[in-house]
């Protein structure tokens, strides 16, 4: 599959330009700036002070592009041109990256008579039906088959990466090298405005293996080899009511299965490390969440949201069947579940509740609390923003609280202002600092 896209997509732009002379192709093109800082103060709970404090600057120029050669046919790209810095204020550590990145490219084609039906190849972004359980978000280079019948909607795909994500990369990130996916979603409109949405995602990853004593550069490890699969179902609906006002809800299930074997690495010479350790398990968890939306008729610029989320835990981390679950890696940002911690549904409980209020028609301002726990008691985290470990003696991990002021206006203009304050629990009773501060500005102006 490695050859096989980026060869289809070169043939289809050399059959485009015969073909837009006939038809008079049309050309559609869309142009965005976006501005974020974000800062957080407490990135190591105080255990080293000279990496406490985080700051994130990013520019970037997004460029949009769609070439219909006819009403059947079409050709896409979608770049930016992106600049970010990373800095570690106290420690003076500098991160930089700069470049074209490549957010979508390839072909799509139109068809069917009975069944309307889309083939696309390229790289191509796809989006969850949910924006709280996020099971992909995220750019893949594909083979897709989309067909629309009814009150059904299918997606079936088969993905792996060809190239690096942008051209400050020099080689395909090594978590994603070899790394084939099968993926099938077929949504059921149930009901005006209710939904069942039902994913299967197979994850087989074919780089080679490991061995104890391996050499390899620093930059180019992969912690894990894993053949995955995921299974899941949503039931997602927006409801009306001339009584009560209108109702969102979403309730989702998921599963996951397979084997994965796991690297430990030790410092051998200036970039290189040696593998130190493999551990090979069997996977199998689950996972649960819902979405409790309320804007009553005669208060109609109030929201009420309550909302959870239940991945399952290991108890017994010594008998190479981790019950843990685990997100697909497909899922983009995780601020569903918090613009500070951003933690992984892995071993973890999460209970949401807050209040949105439009201000105007163009204005809104959002007040969420987060709790989070452990399912099963554990000294390690997958994936929070914060760099240290729970202690293991408490299933407490903290509290967080989220305030978002936005402004949208005509699809052309967004700016958000957020501020986000953790304060651990129990589980990092260890560590110095008693709360967590995050500011974030993001500005977005589209033309």
């Amino acid at each position: 599959m490695r050859q096989l896209i980026p060869v289809t997509i070169i043939f289809s732009l050399l059959h485009a330009s015969p073909a837009s002379a006939q038809s008079g192709g049309h050309l559609y093109a869309d142009f965005e700036i976006d501005i974020e800082f974000n800062e957080l103060d407490g990135l190591s709970l105080g255990s080293e002070a000279e990496h406490n404090r985080l700051v994130e600057q990013e520019m970037e120029f997004e460029f949009d592009f769609e070439y219909w050669v006819n009403d059947k046919f079409n050709l896409f790209f979608t770049g930016a041109l992106i600049d970010e810095k990373e800095t570690i204020k106290s420690a003076d550590m500098k991160n930089t990256r700069t470049g074209l990145e490549f957010r979508e490219l390839g072909v799509a084609f139109l068809f069917g008579d009975i069944i309307d039906s889309e083939i696309n190849l390229g790289r191509v972004e796809h989006e969850s039906i949910s924006q709280w359980w996020s099971w992909w978000d995220d750019e893949l280079d594909i083979i897709s088959l989309q067909l629309w019948f009814g009150d059904f909607e299918t997606f079936l795909a088969m993905a792996e990466e060809q190239a690096p994500e942008s051209t400050d990369e020099d080689f395909i990130d090594p978590e994603l090298d070899d790394v084939q996916r099968l993926i099938f979603s077929m949504s059921w409109e149930i009901m005006d405005g209710q939904f069942l949405n039902f994913y299967y995602l197979k994850h087989d990853d074919k780089s080679p293996n490991y061995r104890v004593g391996d050499l390899e550069d620093i930059e180019k490890i992969d912690e894990e080899d894993a053949d995955l699969i995921w299974k899941g179902i949503s039931y997602v609906a927006g409801i009306e009511h001339h009584v009560i006002g209108e109702i969102d809800l979403e309730l989702h299930y998921s599963e996951i299965s397979g084997r994965s074997a796991i690297y430990e690495f030790e410092d051998s010479s200036s970039g290189i490390v040696e593998v130190s350790e493999r551990e090979d398990e069997h996977i199998n968890g689950t996972a649960s969440g819902y979405l409790l939306r309320w804007t009553p008729r005669e208060m109609d610029e109030f929201s009420l949201i309550i909302a959870g989320v239940n991945g399952s835990g290991d108890s017994d981390l010594g008998d190479r069947h981790n019950k843990s679950y685990r997100q697909t890696g497909l899922q983009g940002d995780l601020e569903s579940y918090g613009e500070l911690y951003q933690p992984e549904i892995s071993n973890l409980k999460v209970n949401m509740f807050g209040l949105q209020w439009r201000i105007a028609e163009n204005m809104s301002f959002a007040l969420m609390h987060f709790d989070y726990r452990q399912d099963k008691l554990s000294d390690e985290i997958r994936d929070a923003t914060i760099e240290v470990d729970p202690s293991g003696a408490s299933r407490d991990l903290g509290k967080e609280l989220d305030l978002v002021y936005s402004i949208e206006y005509e699809e052309t203009l967004e700016l958000f202002f957020t501020y986000a304050k953790f304060k651990p629990g129990s589980a990092y009773a260890e560590y110095r600092q008693d709360s967590i501060d995050y500011i974030g500005i993001d500005f977005a102006y589209k033309f």
